[in-house]
């Protein structure tokens, strides 16, 4: 009998393609119906059957809310929301609202002035030099301390600007940098001079850059200077002067992510003509601000930026765009009424219930990895079952105070930069607030918090096709299961296993456990270093490694908890051919179906440190022998092979 349209057996069965066979590549099996008739949008680089169809969804939603809003006049939402779909006030102000800026760049005369006004750029909300947050301090983590590390190149890593296979990427952007100060004033010859200066600059920013890899080590990037040990590393830059003028001068506790930047930029910032550095601040402001000014500037941002670089063919319309800003301007507040909308019901208790027995089920799965010792494995049961768990949506929703207006878009993304770099910079040598949350109650995503030791699964991810009260358990577990499974691996991966069960970094581990682990870990990087993306692109086996263990240890104690429920409750109906083993599996590979254009598939190979969609389905798998049992998968098929890869 087949599945009605619009119910959730006709979703799953059409999604597959048949004709494929499971034990070659589940990945075609389970998604190979819905590429097929899954256009990539034209409007976006990439798009996924779970996270971007949930995102759509939710934007619709959210339009709603905020169209109401706007009837409002007196709406900080609608004023916001207003503002940014006038698209003619901002057309008419051109680019007149860069010139404050500007001109506070041009009056830069001295170098020993760059501190203090990168200190003010940053209080306003503008990337520069280097990045900048605060986090808690990874060897004390109730004390909330000042983090800084490389930042300032506008392509997406230093191979970009080193390695000949980039060169037409390095022209491109040149090229870019020059469009958008002549369309901020510059003659066509002032404009081409200062992007090829900019470029030099940039080209040695990344020298004395990190590749990704490194700086996903958390061993690597945790370098406590303070104030005395920076100052001594930069003797000619004034970090009291930095400071001051985002109004925090008494600001000692800083840890350096990359020390050898910082080492790298002080002679760089020596030599380098000041005339030069004006055109480089001048391009954080033009490029900082080409979103919120005129078609012109956006157009010439989407270009390169997301056109060139990650094969998007058109501009996703302004609604959308505006209410990406909303959600980064006003987060909190657009979000309490999403959750009434979105997450009511019996939604959270059936999600606190799964999470519960996702943890259970990890818990139950360490008796029986042969490779950890006793005093080890008492150490992670500790740290499992102290992980803390954010479901929905803050207990505390943020406040906002910044007055909003309803013509002035620039103006109002100006004031939510300084607001949100105030609202952190705050919380800088104090006690880490335990209530914060990274995500906003509407964002499809998660993540694992090492530091806190926390799981955080947003309101705006526990929704169809990943999660639903209403979905059979096994496409529960199979897609949201995977996920908080993944999760909680991830205080368990070649990163996240360096942090006890109270977010210190800090060795927990016997030597024997550790030797055995890497051997482990680099199964793993050696199974995914094989897989191709495209003809001679392969994924980095290293820089996904902490994702890839993930993958593989949520898949599997996710799917150990689904046999758990089963036993407590029994066995589901089956969906058309597939029993409930199968339909979880079907589940896990559907959650990551995705079509893509090349060009962003070669800019995440480079940068994520996530595997491609295709292999986070079937890398997991083929280390999974009860996938194999499954589905009668032979001995030596490609989703069987004889060596399989097992962490947790």
């Amino acid at each position: 009998m087949e599945a009605a349209p619009g119910t959730y057996a006709h979703g799953v069965l059409s999604a597959m393609d048949l004709s494929a066979d499971p034990c070659t590549d589940f990945y075609q099996y389970a998604c190979g119906g819905w590429i097929a008739s899954t256009p990539l949008p034209a409007d976006k680089p990439t798009y996924t059957r779970s996270f971007s169809v949930i995102r759509d969804e939710n934007l619709d939603l959210l339009r709603e809310v905020l169209d109401a809003a706007a009837a409002n006049p007196d709406d900080k939402l609608g004023a916001f929301w207003t503002a940014c779909q006038d698209g003619a006030a901002i057309e008419a102000a051109g680019s007149k609202p860069l010139e404050p800026w500007l001109a506070k760049v041009d009056a830069l005369k001295d170098r020993k002035a760059v501190p203090k006004l990168l200190g003010e750029m940053r209080a306003a909300g503008f990337g520069m030099l280097f990045d900048q947050w605060v986090d808690a301090d990874a060897k004390e983590p109730t004390q909330a301390i000042l983090q800084i590390a490389q930042g300032g190149l506008g392509l997406p890593e230093k191979s970009y600007y080193l390695e000949e296979e980039h060169a037409e990427a390095r022209q491109k952007y040149e090229q870019h940098i020059a469009k958008l100060f002549e369309l901020s004033g510059s003659s066509p010859a002032a404009a081409a001079k200062s992007a090829s200066a900019i470029l030099a600059f940039e080209t040695e920013l990344a020298k004395v850059s990190w590749e990704p890899v490194k700086l996903r080590d958390a061993t690597l990037t945790y370098n406590r200077l303070d104030r005395p040990g920076l100052d001594k590393a930069t003797p000619s830059f004034s970090w009291s002067a930095y400071l001051a003028a985002q109004g925090r001068p008494e600001i000692t506790a800083i840890n350096v992510g990359t020390p050898p930047f910082f080492e790298g930029i002080e002679p760089l910032l020596k030599k380098t003509e000041v005339s030069v550095l004006r055109d480089y601040l001048r391009w954080q402001v033009i490029s900082g601000s080409a979103d919120e000014l005129g078609k012109a500037f956006e157009d010439e941002s989407f270009a390169f930026n997301r056109q060139y670089l990650m094969g998007q063919q058109e501009q996703e319309p302004r609604w959308k765009r505006c209410l990406n800003k909303v959600d980064f301007a006003l987060g909190d507040l657009l979000a309490q009424e999403y959750v009434e909308r979105a997450f009511a019901g019996d939604s959270k208790p059936v999600a606190v219930d799964m999470i519960r027995r996702i943890e259970e089920s990890f818990e139950a799965g360490l008796p029986g990895l042969e490779w950890m010792d006793d005093a080890t494995r008492a150490a992670a049961v500790e740290k499992a079952r102290a992980i803390v768990n954010k479901i929905g949506y803050p207990d505390k929703w943020r406040t906002y105070t910044f007055e909003v207006s309803r013509t002035d878009h620039y103006g109002n993304m100006q004031l939510a930069g300084a607001n949100e770099a105030a609202f952190w910079l705050d919380k800088a040598d104090k006690p880490v607030d335990k209530d914060t949350w990274y995500m906003t109650a509407p964002t499809v995503n998660a993540y694992y918090n090492p530091s806190q030791n926390e799981i955080v699964f947003p309101a705006g991810i526990m929704q169809p096709p990943f999660f639903s009260a209403e979905y059979p358990k096994a496409a529960n577990f199979g897609a949201m299961g995977m996920v908080m499974g993944h999760e909680i691996t991830h205080g368990f991966d070649d990163e996240g296993r360096k942090f006890d069960s109270v977010g210190r970094m800090v060795d927990w581990w016997s030597p024997e456990a550790v030797a055995r682990f890497e051997e482990r870990a680099q199964c793993v990087q050696d199974q995914y270093s094989a897989y191709e993306v495209q003809p001679s692109l392969f994924v980095n086996g290293e820089l996904t490694m902490g994702e890839n263990i993930a993958d593989i240890g949520g898949t599997r104690i996710a799917f150990r908890a689904y046999q758990k429920w089963i036993t407590d409750h029994g066995a589901e109906e089956p969906v058309g051919a597939l029993d409930g083993d199968r339909q979880f599996f079907v589940s896990m590979a559907q959650a990551w179906c995705t079509v893509a254009s090349p060009q962003i598939e070669q800019v995440r190979v480079r940068t994520d440190p996530h595997s491609p969609p295709r292999f986070r389905v079937n890398g997991p798998l083929v280390d999974l022998p009860e996938f194999a049992a499954a589905f009668s998968c032979a001995d030596g098929t490609p989703m069987n092979p004889v060596e399989e890869c097992e962490v947790w």
